[in-house]
């Protein structure tokens, strides 16, 4: 059973974490500071939302970048709404109004996958630059600031505070539980649903789920409703983070969430992937940012960074599932027969 964990994916993420928390930490201390965690928590919590909508996908075998643009459209569109009626209340119907916008444009993806038997790849590409479009042509074009008074203060709501010399007071922001709830929900619904057996099956042969009995059409709809709430959920949540509603936020993010998904052991062809690695594939990516910051390194070399691991985790699983072929194929070969 160890030897088994040792040799997993999650494990080796999370020791290239340790370690480079420990490179970092001995340059400057500064990185061992609660300050900092909290930081890289509140930076992570969108990041580890979307991630967590998209990961079905990308089991089942399918590569979607629209999830930004359904982030950024679902919170734009339900800020202008409001504003535009006078709300001045809380966070609430925000939430309700944009997860519900959520939910049908993700479905929207799902039927011109399913009905049309479209890739995944080329529509989501074609929603990605429709939704934003749609977002600047009729909605609006500009960054709007004029926060309802219920929501006011929403950005500095912390479960726990604390001061440092270098940031000031900062803290664990509550909406960290969303992300509880939600890595909760979807590791339960991976792991212990039918229809999440059904994604792994699909992402696995995708004739042999169908075969076996699995509603592919219904399992692929499913998941596609769920990353249009949970894209709804870090678009809502990043605008209240943010002070502020804009029609292109995230236009330049989907690469991020989708490396952080395959850090974390998700296979791009679909069949592999789970909730921990994607966990520890955001973090790993949130800590590089931190940590170039703090050693005093151009965070241009951010992508440079992150490109070289992400060249890493993808050849060595295709180099390991190719040794293992090439053992199974010399062990039939020598066999008597």
């Amino acid at each position: 059973m160890l030897n088994k964990i040792l040799k997993t994916n999650e494990f080796i993420v999370f020791m290239i974490l340790v370690g480079l928390s420990i490179v970092v930490g001995a340059i400057n201390p500064a990185f061992f500071s609660l300050a900092t965690l909290f930081d890289t928590l509140r930076g992570s919590i969108v990041y580890f939302i979307m991630a967590f909508g998209l990961l079905p996908i990308m089991i089942s075998g399918g590569v979607d970048i629209s999830f930004v643009a359904i982030a950024a459209v679902s919170s734009y569109a339900t800020h202008m709404f409001l504003i535009s009626r006078g709300y001045q209340g809380g966070v609430f119907l925000y939430f309700v109004i944009a997860c519900v916008i959520g939910i049908l444009m993700g479905l929207l993806n799902g039927i011109l996958v399913t009905r049309f038997k479209l890739p995944v790849f080329d529509v989501s590409l074609a929603t990605y630059t429709m939704w934003f479009g749609f977002n600047l042509f009729f909605i609006g074009a500009t960054a709007n600031f004029d926060l309802p008074k219920g929501t006011i203060g929403y950005y500095a709501n912390f479960l726990l505070t604390v001061k440092d010399p270098f940031a000031g007071t900062t803290g664990l922001h509550e909406s960290i539980l969303y992300v509880i709830a939600i890595g909760l929900f979807m590791w339960w619904f991976l792991k212990y649903t039918t229809i999440g057996r059904g994604v792994y099956a699909i992402g696995g042969n995708r004739d042999v789920a169908i075969r076996s009995g699995f509603p592919v059409n219904r399992i692929m709809l499913i998941i596609f409703g769920i990353m249009g709430f949970m894209s709804a959920i870090a678009g809502v949540t990043m605008a209240f983070l943010s002070r502020n509603f804009n029609p292109v936020i995230f236009i330049n993010q989907p690469l991020d969430v989708l490396a952080a998904i395959i850090l974390g052991g998700a296979a791009i062809t679909g069949g592999r992937g789970t909730v921990v690695g994607t966990t520890l594939g955001v973090l790993l990516i949130q800590v590089i940012n931190r940590a170039l910051i703090l050693t005093g390194i151009p965070v241009e070399w951010q992508r440079l960074v992150v490109g070289v691991i992400l060249i890493l985790f993808t050849s060595i699983p295709a180099l390991r599932e190719r040794r293992m072929k090439r053992i199974g194929h010399t062990t039939e070969i020598t066999q008597p027969g």
